[in-house]
């Protein structure tokens, strides 16, 4: 229980300010990796005017004005600086990446060269992209659904200046882009909803392990697209889910499938599952059936931890407070999820009383080399330890940041550096084991 008013304007004001300082440092990391059109038309016209360029490709985001608005501007500048990054990673040896305009929300790239891009490879390009944000946190997934690939020809004519030309085969290609994103789109909702009718989910854990003494504390359940069909998303399913509306029935067949294929987790371990607000609503009959289930196999309530999101509205908070606190009082555990960069809540935080706060996976990423992180992640830290919850770091990958997060007290933590999500037999009799793959 908090020994003081939580959110009360100077707590709240602090949280926001650290957060924001993360914000302004990710944005600069990234910021002025492109040119701008302007700076390379002449060069880029001259090679047209000399057939040494006859295409292009853009990478149009035009979509991401409502991601925008709920994210903010610094949020849309990062990610178009990691957007900017990965193409110049999969871009050829010899093309020209560019920015269309300051502030602008198209990348372009000029083909060098007698290449040309067809729709495999332009699939291709699009693969390659997300594949550079496979790790990424789920908000910058939600705006990668949305961005869409385009591409025009650019011949040379005599009669014709040739930046004119370029610019309109940029008009060309996004127009290109628009139609093949609404196309996407609805193949995308066809694939989601087989998923889902033929339960083609796989289910995966990964460990939630204490730092001091690398102990698996239990397992956190995830849902991935079965193979060949998560090459045909493209993207996060629930993301892909969430644009068909079909989030909710989604939503319920991995928890089902999740609390089915869990790993043995004893008498002291415990499941990690992700729920989206609907599962508490008064309505929901799923649940209490899943928690009949859940005790019929002898399992006790405080082993069963709900993951709820900080992005949830104040209407949804309301609706789910009488279940959550309902469920509290049985003894089940809860944890906030995704806090740290975003725009902290915490009413939210003073009112579920979270067991568990887990610090989203982008605050956690290059902490050691972040002094502004490392001062967010103190003031979680201590907010945790003042609201009676334990602090777990998601997205460990390195041992230098899995040091600072020991040194600062942090409780728990998540990542690749301890432990790959992997299906339930590769843990079995692994709670309370030490994982044996770090430095002590």
């Amino acid at each position: 229980m908090w020994e003081e008013d939580p959110f009360g304007g100077m707590e709240q004001q602090a949280l926001e300010e650290l957060s924001e300082a993360v914000r302004d440092e990710e944005v600069s990391q990234f910021r002025g990796r492109l040119p701008m059109l302007g700076e390379v038309l002449d060069e880029v016209g001259k090679a047209v005017a000399a057939r040494r360029c006859s295409g292009l490709w853009v990478v149009d985001t035009s979509q991401l004005e409502g991601w925008e608005r709920q994210h903010g501007a610094g949020a849309f500048d990062a990610l178009m600086g990691r957007l900017s990054q990965a193409v110049e990673g999969v871009k050829g040896s010899g093309d020209v990446a560019c920015v269309e305009a300051d502030g602008a929300d198209t990348l372009v790239v000029f083909m060098m060269g007698d290449g040309l891009v067809d729709e495999g490879a332009l699939e291709a390009l699009h693969g390659g992209l997300l594949g550079a944000f496979d790790r990424a946190q789920m908000a910058v997934q939600q705006a990668l659904e949305r961005i869409a690939l385009g591409s025009a020809m650019v011949l040379a004519n005599a009669s014709v200046d040739p930046r004119r030309q370029i610019y309109r085969a940029i008009r060309r290609a996004r127009a290109e882009a628009q139609v093949g994103y609404h196309d996407q789109q609805r193949r995308r909702s066809r694939v989601v909803g087989h998923l889902i009718a033929q339960r083609k989910i796989r289910t995966l854990f990964q460990p939630v392990v204490r730092l001091n003494d690398r102990r698996v504390e239990g397992f956190e359940a995830l849902s991935r697209a079965e193979g060949g069909a998560a090459k045909r998303l493209g993207v996060h399913l629930f993301v892909a889910a969430s644009r068909a509306e079909l989030d909710g029935e989604l939503d319920q067949a991995c928890r089902a499938l999740s609390m089915d294929r869990r790993p043995e987790i004893g008498e002291e371990g415990k499941l990690f599952i992700n729920c989206l607000p609907p599962t508490f609503y008064a309505s929901n009959p799923e649940l209490r059936a899943m928690l009949e289930s859940w005790r019929g196999a002898g399992m006790r309530a405080d082993q069963l931890v709900f993951e709820v999101t900080e992005q949830i509205t104040y209407e949804q908070f309301v609706r789910i407070m009488p279940t959550v606190r309902m469920l509290r009082e049985e003894g089940y555990r809860f944890a906030l999820d995704d806090v740290g960069t975003g725009a902290a809540n915490l009413r939210l935080l003073a009112e579920l009383e979270p067991d568990y706060i887990k610090m989203d996976l982008e605050l956690t990423r290059g902490i050691a080399r972040s002094e502004r992180k490392r001062a967010l992640a103190q003031y979680l830290q201590d907010l945790a330890q003042r609201s009676g919850a334990e602090l777990i770091a998601e997205g460990i990958e390195t041992f230098d940041d899995l040091e600072v997060l020991r040194q600062m007290g942090v409780a728990l933590g998540q990542g690749y550096l301890l432990g790959e999500p992997q299906e339930a037999e590769a843990w079995e009799g692994m709670v309370a084991q030490v994982i044996d793959t770090l430095e002590s």
